[in-house]
C-alpha cells in the first residue's frame, strides 16, 4: 500500500497481526530485502521502503531526506496504520534512523533491535570528511549509472561476508533489487540520509528510554567497535555478537537473529 506521510508517498507493507513492529532497511535496500528477517519475526509488521528507495517517492528536494525528516514520515506511517506505540528494527542506516525517531518521539517506541547501527560521527573533522565522500559517492551515480555505483558498493570489505553467506542466485537477487532502486533516491540519501551528514546523537543517548538490543556480526570489525563505543551511553541496552556473520546479520544469520530480537521484545 501507498500511504502520503508529511507531504511523501510512502510504500509499505504489512503483515501478521499482534503488537506493531516496524522494520526499517538500510541504505540500497527496500522493504523486501528485510524478508528473511521479517518473515521470522512476530507480531504485526511493518515494513515500509524508505524514501527514495523501492516504491516510494524520490523527490529532487534534499529537505524531505534528512534523518528527522524521515522520523516525521514515520510517524506519520505508523499513526496512519494504528501501529504506535511499536518496536522497532533498524539495520544499517535504518538503524541510525530507528535511533533518530526513538530520540524525536519516544511515546512512540516500546523497544529497540539495532542491526549494525552507530549513532553517527561525532568529531567534527571526521564528519565533515564523511559528507565529502557521501556527496562523491552521489555524483557517481549520475556520472557512471547505478549499475556501476552498486557493484562498486558492494565490492567493499564490509559485504564480503554476506556474498560467501548466500547462494549466486540469492546475491545476483540482492543486486538486481539495489540497482532497481530509483537513482535520485540513492544519491538523494547520501547527500543528507548519510553520516556525514548526520547530526551526531551521542550527547542524547542517554535520555533514550527505549530498552535497545544492539545486534552486531563478529566478522563486522568495525561496526563491533562503534557499538562497544557507545552502548554505555544508553541507560537500558546490551550486545548481542551473531556468530558466523558481517555486517548484515539478518541475511547472514536470519535465524539466531531473529531469535535474539524475540527474546529481546518479549522482556522489554
Amino acid at each position: 500500500m501507498k500511504l502520503l506521510c508529511d507531504n511523501v508517498a510512502i510504500e509499505a507493507e504489512v503483515m501478521g497481526d499482534g503488537d506493531p513492529v516496524l522494520i526499517i532497511h538500510g541504505f540500497t535496500g527496500c522493504a523486501s530485502a528485510m524478508a528473511p528477517l521479517t518473515e521470522l519475526l512476530d507480531g504485526r509488521r511493518i515494513t515500509p521502503d524508505l524514501i527514495g528507495h523501492g516504491q516510494s517517492e524520490s523527490p529532487a528536494s534534499l529537505g524531505p531526506y534528512y534523518l528527522e525528516s524521515i522520523s516525521s514520515q514515520l510517524s506519520s506511517l505508523l499513526s496512519q496504520l494504528d501501529g504506535s506505540p511499536a518496536s522497532i528494527v533498524g539495520y544499517s542506516m535504518g538503524g541510525r534512523i530507528a535511533l533518530t525517531f526513538a530520540l524525536s518521539y519516544p511515546e512512540m517506541v516500546t523497544s529497540l533491535a539495532l542491526i549494525g547501527a552507530s549513532p553517527g560521527i561525532s568529531d567534527h573533522r571526521d564528519r565533515a570528511q564523511r559528507l565529502e565522500h557521501d556527496y562523491q559517492l552521489a555524483a557517481s551515480i549520475s556520472q557512471r549509472g547505478i549499475t556501476d555505483f552498486v557493484n562498486t558498493w558492494v565490492a567493499q570489505p564490509m559485504w564480503q561476508s554476506l556474498r560467501q553467506s548466500l547462494t549466486s542466485q540469492q546475491w545476483q537477487d540482492s543486486i538486481s533489487q539495489r540497482i532497481s532502486n530509483h537513482p535520485l533516491g540513492l544519491a538523494n540519501s547520501l547527500r543528507a540520509s548519510g553520516t556525514g551528514a548526520m547530526n551526531p546523537l551521542h550527547d542524547g543517548l542517554q535520555h533514550l528510554d527505549a530498552p535497545t538490543l544492539l545486534l552486531v556480526g563478529e566478522k563486522d570489525h568495525k561496526f563491533l567497535d562503534v557499538t562497544q563505543q557507545f552502548v554505555s551511553r544508553i541507560p537500558d541496552a546490551s550486545i548481542r555478537v551473531i556468530r558466523n556473520s558481517g555486517h548484515a546479520t539478518h541475511l547472514e544469520q536470519p535465524n539466531a537473529t531473529a531469535k535474539a530480537i524475540m527474546e529481546h521484545f518479549s522482556c522489554s
